[in-house]
């Protein structure tokens, strides 16, 4: 019913929920992550720190998940989490492991919360079985891909973009409804990167890199591309590339058939991604589309000078010749030509960094992060009408 006109309440603003808040919506004190491989990269080490600072602020949480190497440091935490391989899987067509089920409803939470849209089906039918609420974060939406729907009982559930843009693609594309999307990007840790923002002393060879998955929609081609650019234009660095995924072999022959196997090294196996991050004097994001750009936000955290491609939640993270340089997508030659603005002019390099970590200190902290995704729990617990858990 719509309200008089000197009674209607403020109009939230645009990509917060639209759910209504009531005085009497209760704080979720027990939620049940469920995620797939907890890999050493953004994504992984950001389901992590959700889970450790909901513990801090005495919040109890459940875990399942796909195993991998940040299992360890939820151990440490006090999470003991179900290591299920399907979760690795993505959960896709396969049936729903009875061992989760069992696990979520010995757990006692009063919602689930799911992360990436491969689990969005095993999310709906775990929340039908334990008759529970749920939320489904998403990160990442590829247009070109085949089945672009999302499917989801959105009368208990919500999802969660994290970026306005990848909101919109949600709602426009992946057909869910627009009261039940929630903008809440994942924020960081400040303190967590101090370590991380080492820098070389005068006389080094300038090291440009990327770090991420290697997968075709990251853009690795073209960073090799920008790289042969970069030597023909005879400028004197090394190039990193630290990760891991499908591409791997496909690049290694493109360094090769480029000529540039002396100037380029592939790491593939570490334990602390952002050490990657570290070695860098330019980070190179020249990722082809992208759902919130955490990498970006990270390399800014240590304090490193950004050339990414604008797409996507970049625009909302990168002022051009402010926080960071912007290139057009698939254009080696225009990246070549940022990073060597930025090996040439460091008084420039300087004043982005600067300009950059201040931008991280102000809209991506962790803290702002917790306190908007609390803040969804508590309406989507009034909206479903979550009894107490018995």
């Amino acid at each position: 019913m719509t309200s008089p006109p000197q009674a209607q309440a403020p109009r939230q603003p645009e990509g917060r929920n639209e759910w209504p808040r009531k005085p009497e919506e209760r704080r979720a004190d027990r939620v049940f992550f469920v995620t797939g491989e907890l890999l050493d990269e953004s994504t992984g080490h950001s389901v992590v720190r959700l889970a450790r600072e909901l513990r801090r602020r005495g919040k109890e949480v459940g875990f399942a998940c796909g195993g991998g190497p940040l299992v360890e440091e939820l151990e440490r935490i006090g999470i003991s989490p179900l290591v299920s391989p399907r979760l690795a899987a993505g959960g896709g067509r396969w049936r729903l492991p009875a061992k989760l089920t069992h696990a979520v409803r010995d757990f006692q939470p009063e919602l689930i919360h799911a992360f990436g849209r491969p689990l969005a089906d095993w999310a709906r039918k775990l929340s039908q079985s334990t008759e529970l609420p749920y939320v489904l974060t998403v990160m990442t939406f590829a247009p070109s891909e085949r089945e672009g729907r999302v499917r989801g009982d959105w009368t208990r559930g919500a999802a969660v973009a994290v970026s306005q843009e990848l909101r919109e693609q949600l709602v426009n594309q992946a057909r869910i409804p627009k009261n039940a999307v929630a903008v809440v990007p994942f924020g960081i840790a400040l303190e967590d990167y101090e370590r991380y923002c080492e820098t070389a002393g005068p006389g080094h060879t300038p090291v440009v890199g990327m770090v991420g998955p290697l997968t075709p929609d990251r853009g690795c081609d073209y960073f090799l591309q920008a790289a042969r650019q970069i030597l023909d234009a005879g400028h004197d660095a090394q190039f990193l590339i630290a990760g891991q995924g499908p591409d791997r072999g496909r690049l290694r022959r493109l360094t090769r058939k480029l000529n540039i196997e002396r100037w380029v090294t592939l790491v593939h196996h570490f334990t602390d991604y952002r050490r990657m991050i570290a070695v860098l004097d330019v980070c190179v994001l020249p990722a082809l589309h992208e759902g919130f750009s955490l990498n970006v936000v990270e390399a800014m955290a240590c304090r490193k000078p950004v050339v990414a491609t604008g797409v996507g939640a970049v625009y909302d993270i990168v002022e051009d010749g402010e926080t960071g340089l912007l290139a057009p997508k698939k254009d080696p030659v225009a990246i070549a030509e940022r990073v060597i603005q930025l090996l040439e002019d460091r008084e420039l390099a300087a004043q982005i960094v600067e300009a950059a970590y201040e931008r991280v200190r102000e809209r991506f902290s962790l803290a702002a992060s917790v306190r908007q995704m609390l803040d969804l729990y508590a309406r989507l617990l009034a909206r479903t009408g979550s009894a107490e858990p018995g």
